[in-house]
């Protein structure tokens, strides 16, 4: 008589989890530039730089063929500027307000979730309700009336020259970015003294982008960015999808409500907390 084989224990889900996000870390390995591409291209969108804590996303670092940091950093720094000119790849502060890479695919996508028709005065309910800064509407009014602006000489002709200014001028500059209202265009200057950016209104430097938006529903939009994310992580909890991406928690809920009538994601409670994970992981203990 054969002995009868023991039925072998399913995986638990942060055991399923972590191998899926390690299966995704071995099938990308980056050298240079062209498989950076390549990488952004089949993920979608990546942390430029490090991990976010607690937010697990893929991140360069972690596909970087080297454990040398500096040859890290010194690679990823001239990427981010080459491959943004070139518009081979978006970069700005996206995911969770840090820096990422998003392919030239998905970037329609991820601006149709804003929910705009791309004219000059879009911005100004941003304004209104506070999302937008008053140094954060003086920085899209200026780009739109001067076309591309060097960052220094934009915030000496704002009259930014204090500390305290400085610093309310970078966030501002950050926030305009990651509302898709300016962008970076190019890095310019030598030297630490000399380096600086330029950037333009995000409507003019990505004409082609807004136009393939223009089509798409911004509730769609944000399904497919979250499905997208889900996709990476193999599950989010609904607060580390409200970081990503900075919805609010209407847009976040209805977004993933979708997802789940369609079967692309299941929502599990755990303790005080809803899931947001894989079909595949879903019945894992």
């Amino acid at each position: 008589m054969r002995p009868v084989a023991k039925k072998k224990a399913p995986r638990r889900l942060d055991e399923a989890l972590a191998d899926h996000r390690a299966r995704i870390t071995r099938q990308h390995r980056v050298r240079d530039a062209d498989q950076l591409v390549k990488m952004v291209d089949a993920l979608g969108m990546v942390f430029a730089f490090t991990p976010a804590e607690g937010l697990p996303i893929p991140a360069c670092f972690d596909h970087l063929s080297t454990s040398d940091d500096d040859r890290k950093w010194g690679w990823m720094w001239g990427w981010k500027d080459e491959l943004a000119e070139e518009k081979r790849l978006y970069y700005g502060p996206i995911l969770a307000r840090k820096p990422t890479f998003v392919s030239m695919r998905l970037l329609p996508v991820l601006y149709a979730t804003f929910g705009r028709a791309g004219e000059p005065d879009d911005h100004l309910e941003d304004v209104r309700s506070g999302r937008v800064s008053d140094i954060g509407r003086r920085v899209i009014e200026f780009v739109t009336q001067k076309g591309e602006s060097q960052t220094r000489r934009m915030r000496a002709e704002l009259g930014i020259t204090s500390k305290e200014g400085r610093g309310q001028y970078d966030k501002a500059l950050d926030e305009v970015q990651r509302l898709m209202y300016v962008a970076r265009v190019k890095a310019v200057g030598e030297g630490r003294e000399e380096y600086n950016y330029t950037y333009d209104l995000f409507v003019r430097r990505y004409r082609e982008v807004v136009k393939a938006a223009e089509p798409i529903a911004s509730a769609d939009a944000r399904a497919r960015i979250l499905a997208a994310a889900v996709g990476l992580a193999g599950a989010l909890t609904e607060r580390q999808a409200g970081k990503l991406f900075d919805w609010g928690d209407g847009p976040l809920r209805r977004a993933a409500d979708r997802l789940a009538a369609q079967g692309a994601l299941a929502r599990l409670e755990r303790g005080r907390e809803a899931i947001l994970v894989l079909p595949q992981y879903a019945d894992a203990p």
